[in-house]
């Protein structure tokens, strides 16, 4: 199998998970996965108006919304930030627009482990935040480190996953 067959079969499995999930396994999915290399898979869940307002404003802490601050506009942000750039704006527009489902699963920016305003404190605040995106939502905590679960997902799922490098 080459990287690209089994890069193209983790991303099916993931999908194909997440087309089952409920909001609570995506808000899990959303806190606990690694934010290196799966932005197609978040970008799924950002694209799902389905997704609660607490999910999408936890994935706009935890990409690095306080990293951006710092540039005055789009074309000062480095080629390889661009996607992740473009998702946050995404987010900032749907969230303002209400696309997202309405907030049951609660998320409080101030208080979030993975990503928050409060990060970055040095830097230039030359692209604020919109103040929407820093008020908590929702009333419902959702555990994110439930039993079973590697990495935002299923054992059984991450069991498949490995399963594609011992092939190799």
């Amino acid at each position: 199998m080459t990287d690209e067959e089994r890069d193209q079969a983790i991303h099916e499995l993931v999908l194909s998970y997440l087309e089952s999930a409920t909001p609570e396994q995506w808000h899990v999915y959303a806190a606990r996965s690694n934010y290196d290399d799966n932005l197609p898979m978040l970008r799924w869940l950002v694209d799902n108006p389905k997704l609660d307002r607490g999910t999408a404003l936890l994935i706009y802490w935890y990409l690095g919304a306080a990293w951006y601050v710092q540039y005055a506009s789009d074309e000062d942000i480095e080629d390889y930030q661009q996607e992740d750039f473009e998702v946050l704006k995404l987010i900032e527009q749907r969230y303002a627009e209400g696309f997202y489902a309405a907030s049951r699963i609660w998320f409080a920016p101030e208080h979030s482990e993975g990503g928050g305003p409060g990060d970055y404190p040095d830097l230039p605040k030359l692209r604020p935040v919109p103040a929407l995106m820093l008020e908590e939502v929702g009333t419902e905590p959702v555990d994110l480190d439930p039993e079973q679960y590697d990495d935002g997902i299923p054992f059984e799922v991450a069991e498949k996953i490995e399963a594609l490098f011992d092939d190799a």
